[in-house]
Protein backbone atom coordinates (compact mmCIF):
# COMPACT_ATOMS: atom_id res chain seq x y z
CA UNK A 1 0.00 0.00 0.00
CA UNK A 2 1.18 3.65 -0.61
CA UNK A 3 0.37 7.07 0.29
CA UNK A 4 -0.15 9.90 -1.63
CA UNK A 5 2.34 13.14 -0.23
CA UNK A 6 0.54 16.63 -1.57
CA UNK A 7 1.86 19.66 -1.80
CA UNK A 8 4.71 18.71 -4.53
CA UNK A 9 3.88 19.50 -8.39
CA UNK A 10 2.48 16.53 -9.30
CA UNK A 11 2.52 14.07 -5.93
CA UNK A 12 4.99 11.52 -5.60
CA UNK A 13 3.76 7.87 -3.92
CA UNK A 14 5.76 6.45 -1.03
CA UNK A 15 5.44 3.14 0.68
CA UNK A 16 3.70 3.30 3.68
CA UNK A 17 5.30 2.88 6.93
CA UNK A 18 5.38 -1.17 8.51
CA UNK A 19 6.14 -3.00 11.33
CA UNK A 20 9.64 -3.87 9.89
CA UNK A 21 10.42 -0.29 9.06
CA UNK A 22 9.38 0.95 12.38
CA UNK A 23 11.67 -1.81 14.15
CA UNK A 24 14.52 -0.85 11.86
CA UNK A 25 14.39 2.55 12.80
CA UNK A 26 14.59 1.77 16.46
CA UNK A 27 17.56 -0.45 16.12
CA UNK A 28 19.32 2.60 14.06
CA UNK A 29 18.47 5.03 16.14
CA UNK A 30 19.88 3.06 19.59
CA UNK A 31 22.76 2.29 17.92
CA UNK A 32 23.71 5.93 16.92
CA UNK A 33 22.73 7.01 20.28
CA UNK A 34 25.68 4.35 21.70
CA UNK A 35 28.07 5.41 19.40
CA UNK A 36 27.45 9.38 20.24
CA UNK A 37 27.89 7.66 24.25
CA UNK A 38 30.84 6.11 23.40
CA UNK A 39 32.69 9.00 21.32
CA UNK A 40 31.51 11.73 23.76
CA UNK A 41 33.39 9.20 26.78
CA UNK A 42 36.34 9.52 24.63
CA UNK A 43 36.12 12.74 24.70
CA UNK A 44 35.88 13.57 28.15
CA UNK A 45 38.96 11.86 28.44
CA UNK A 46 40.87 13.96 26.58
CA UNK A 47 42.39 17.56 28.55
CA UNK A 48 40.64 20.46 27.52
CA UNK A 49 43.71 22.17 25.66
CA UNK A 50 43.28 19.47 23.06
CA UNK A 51 39.26 19.36 23.38
CA UNK A 52 39.89 23.23 22.44
CA UNK A 53 42.04 22.32 19.62
CA UNK A 54 39.38 20.65 18.15
CA UNK A 55 36.91 23.08 18.68
CA UNK A 56 34.97 21.20 21.61
CA UNK A 57 34.06 22.54 24.63
CA UNK A 58 33.76 20.12 28.38
CA UNK A 59 30.85 21.73 29.88
CA UNK A 60 28.90 21.43 26.05
CA UNK A 61 30.02 17.90 26.07
CA UNK A 62 28.70 16.93 29.13
CA UNK A 63 25.25 18.48 28.85
CA UNK A 64 24.94 16.50 25.40
CA UNK A 65 25.52 12.64 27.53
CA UNK A 66 23.39 13.48 30.43
CA UNK A 67 20.25 14.57 28.29
CA UNK A 68 18.09 11.34 28.48
CA UNK A 69 17.50 10.37 32.08
CA UNK A 70 17.49 13.27 34.44
CA UNK A 71 17.73 11.21 37.89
Amino acid sequence: MATRIVGDIGGRATPGRGVLRRVLGRMMSAREERARQSINAYLLGLDDATLATFGYDRKAIEEAGSGRFPL
